[in-house]
């Protein structure tokens, strides 16, 4: 999904719990909503933005088995994501001159985490405007101790782009 815009406002659980919501809007009517408490991490704008991302990546990359009667099984896997091991990532992205880190997200697999690292790069590449070209890094992954798994630049992330437009839906 292309996004073109992001709302912020507020919610309410069933429980009258106040929250904060976050809506991607996507090009073509799509949209994507993240419900959070409120807390330190979700009060400001850019905060609240950060802790959605992750909360997506964490739920997009989460593999829940499905019972016979189509219901969630609920019971944890200790560990494990469908009997793979569970991996922690931090995802750092470029903003203009500075690098912003999201929560660390629980992955299935490296291939999994660097697969999400390139999509975001992806993203990435639209909303940069101005006369300059766009050269570097856009997002670094790095593993739960903080060493740097990979990184993936403008070439890469064109490239990706690229193969995605020639791919037949």
């Amino acid at each position: 999904m292309h996004i073109v815009g992001i709302n912020i406002g507020q919610a309410a659980a069933p429980s009258g719990l106040p929250l904060v919501r976050v809506v991607f809007e996507g090009q073509g009517g799509e949209s994507i909503a993240v419900e959070m408490a409120r807390g330190d991490v979700a009060d400001g704008a850019l905060g609240a933005i950060d802790r959605a991302k992750a909360l997506l990546v964490q739920t997009a990359t989460f593999e829940m088995p499905v019972d016979r009667i189509g219901g969630f099984n609920r019971t944890p896997e200790s560990g494990n994501v469908r009997g793979r091991q569970s991996n922690v990532y931090t995802f750092e992205y470029r903003d203009g001159d500075q690098a912003r880190q999201v929560p660390p997200a629980v992955m299935p697999s490296f291939e999994a985490a660097r697969a999400e690292a390139i999509r975001c790069a992806i993203d990435l590449l639209v909303p940069a405007t101005g006369d300059d070209d766009l050269t570097g890094w856009l997002v670094r992954m790095r593993d739960q101790a903080g060493n740097e798994l990979c990184t993936i630049d403008v070439a890469e992330a064109e490239a990706a782009r690229q193969a995605n437009d020639n791919t037949p839906l």
